[in-house]
């Protein structure tokens, strides 16, 4: 799961919600839930036109296409796609990305290739970053009951990382009164060589993973009331691993 605060309001989303509110009032269908699979990034549109995703991802709304087209701009996120559409093939299931009212500035990957989304007040940038989280999740585990093992998640926002530096993007990860643990992750990126898929020190590497466990704990979102806990050492990033992007 990841969660971006401060995000920026684009202008596109900011209209439909305006216009949801003055056209349906109080439904209990959300309007917006009505509109999802029609609505599009509109930035993307034209880079996107001659690509085609795998047929897992066939069936998302029009917006997560974009999204995931837009991933194909790097080699990393090409990548990611093609090993998340295989994980999920191997395990004999189809992607499903599920717009959730009641959620914010959220994508929560919760299992069986489905994701669960709100992207109203986020900007082009933010939804790739967390959409590619997502897909490593997805290839994690693509099949069966979550394992909320934290090392999962320190993967997932350290593919991010990558991701980010690749395209240009400012990495943004449980933000809050600080960005400690963005620093932690960053540090975790200094033992890690993506292009070779190998840590570059491997003690130096277990020792940041232990200190961004300690960092991702002190978050809500992650406590063990939740029901996450850390697995036994050493730890890896299988996924990222698997990338070999050279």
């Amino acid at each position: 799961m990841v969660k971006v605060n401060e995000l920026s309001m684009t202008r596109i989303n900011f209209l439909l919600v305006l216009v949801a509110i003055v056209l349906f009032g109080s439904c209990a269908e959300s309007p917006l839930d009505m509109d999802q699979e029609n609505l599009i990034l509109p930035d993307l549109q034209i880079m996107n036109n001659k690509k085609e995703l795998p047929a897992e991802f066939q069936d998302v709304p029009l917006i997560i296409k974009d999204a995931l087209l837009g991933l194909y701009e790097t080699k990393i996120g090409a990548n990611l796609v093609n090993r998340a559409a295989e994980a999920l093939k191997n395990s004999g299931i189809k992607a499903r990305f599920v717009y959730q009212l009641g959620l914010k500035n959220t994508f929560k990957y919760i299992g069986n290739g489905c994701v669960e989304y709100n992207f109203a007040e986020m900007s082009t940038g933010d939804i790739l970053q967390l959409v590619f989280h997502e897909l490593i999740h997805m290839a994690q585990e693509p099949k069966g009951r979550l394992s909320y093992l934290l090392e999962t998640e320190i993967e997932a926002y350290l593919g991010q990382y990558f991701y980010c530096m690749m395209s240009g993007k400012e990495f943004k990860a449980l933000r809050g009164n600080n960005l400690n643990f963005e620093e932690k992750i960053k540090s975790l990126a200094q033992f890690f060589d993506i292009y070779t898929g190998k840590t570059t020190n491997e003690s130096m590497f277990q020792h940041a993973f232990l200190i961004a466990f300690t960092e991702i704990g002190l978050h809500p979102l992650y406590g063990s009331d939740k029901g996450w806990k850390i697995g036994p050492s050493p730890y890896s990033v299988r996924i990222l691993s698997s990338l070999m992007i050279n």
